[in-house]
């Protein structure tokens, strides 16, 4: 009876190698399926990286070239703002003479028309010059 008690537990030892082995063999594989899915996740992972990092990339030189644009069309409004103003100054300074030149013909003495439009002596001369009577006094600027 020892022999086959032997026998038995040798072929018990080796049914449990096989199982064992079996086992071995099914872990083996689906680690290996486990590792191809990892494999191609990481390469989604690393092409998606990529096109991100393209991405980035346009979008930093996109907004580089719209500050550029953006300081352009700043300078340019700049400009457009310092020619109205001037434009305006001309505006009130013909304003200003043309008004005075009225007074003149209105027949109004210098110091009225001084006192009206804060014109300069130089300016009053020649306005005088051209638009008065020409026998306006010096002093009050009225007709004799």
């Amino acid at each position: 009876m020892g022999e086959g008690l032997l026998i038995w537990l040798v072929v018990l030892v080796a049914l449990l190698a096989t199982v064992v082995a079996a086992f071995a063999v099914g872990l083996v594989v689906l680690l290996r399926r486990q590792l191809a899915a990892l494999r191609e996740d990481h390469q989604r992972q690393a092409t998606s990286v990529m096109a991100l990092k393209g991405a980035m990339k346009a979008l930093s030189e996109g907004m580089a070239s719209h500050g550029q644009a953006q300081a352009s069309v700043q300078r340019a409004l700049e400009r457009l703002h310092d020619q109205h103003s001037e434009l305006r100054a001309r505006e009130g300074d013909s304003g200003t003479y043309e008004q005075a030149i009225r007074l003149i013909q209105e027949g109004h003495g210098r110091e009225e028309v001084r006192r009206r439009c804060g014109l300069t002596t130089n300016e009053l001369d020649l306005l005088f010059s051209l638009h008065g009577s020409g026998t306006a006094d010096a002093r009050t600027g009225r007709s004799s």
